[in-house]
């Protein structure tokens, strides 16, 4: 009579294969679930309403974050802040942030300029790149600042007359065990896009 060992040892060789299957499937699908939260209805300040739609759901973030957007006039100029999350539903998996802050009526806005792009090079939790970006406004930079972890975190500077803008793009992408840094050019191209509509429309 043959011995059934290797009919069972084969049988649970396949219940564990399968178990693990499955288990990698339930990861993946958790991890890659979509993030954010519900949209919601804050108001932000006027300015804020010269990105469109079409350029938030570029850069993953369709849903306005009142509490991180706010209107502020100094004597030196009226400084405003938009920030925008990610929607649950509609902006994927993984983690994105974008944030634009526009100073208008700068005194001396090339040096306003060339000092958000100092902070943004001296940011010393990352390796910042600088990239000149041409035909924006009357100068522009982008600069990516890659950490050792996924984080990734890309602005695009712009200075146009007496208006300085800078669109700030962050966040990572999903893996299955771990997370995976963001395509940098998927990140210029959408601060990018969202810095010319702000541009065009001062």
């Amino acid at each position: 009579m043959k011995s059934k060992a290797p009919l069972v040892v084969g049988i649970l060789f396949g219940v564990l294969v399968l178990g693990g299957i499955i288990t990698a499937l339930v990861i993946y699908l958790d991890i890659n679930s979509d993030s954010g939260t519900s949209k919601r209805a804050d108001k932000l300040p006027a300015a804020c309403g010269t990105v469109s739609e079409a350029a938030l759901a570029k850069a993953r973030t369709t849903n306005p974050n009142g509490l991180g957007s706010r209107e502020t006039k100094l004597s030196s100029g009226t400084h405003t802040t938009c920030g925008w999350n990610q929607t649950k539903g509609v902006d994927g998996s993984g983690q994105r942030s974008t944030t634009i802050f526009i100073s208008q009526g700068q005194k001396d806005a090339e040096a306003e300029f060339g000092r958000i792009v100092g902070q943004n090079m001296a940011n010393t939790q990352s390796t910042p790149q600088q990239k000149p970006l041409e035909g924006l406004g009357d100068e522009a930079t982008a600069v990516l600042a890659e950490t050792s972890s996924a984080f990734t975190e890309l602005s695009v500077v712009v200075r146009k007359g007496d208006t300085v803008v800078e669109v700030d793009i962050s966040g990572w992408d999903a893996g299955l065990f771990t997370n995976s840094k963001p395509d940098p050019a998927e990140l210029e191209a959408a601060a990018k896009g969202i810095a010319e509509e702000v541009v065009a429309k001062l």
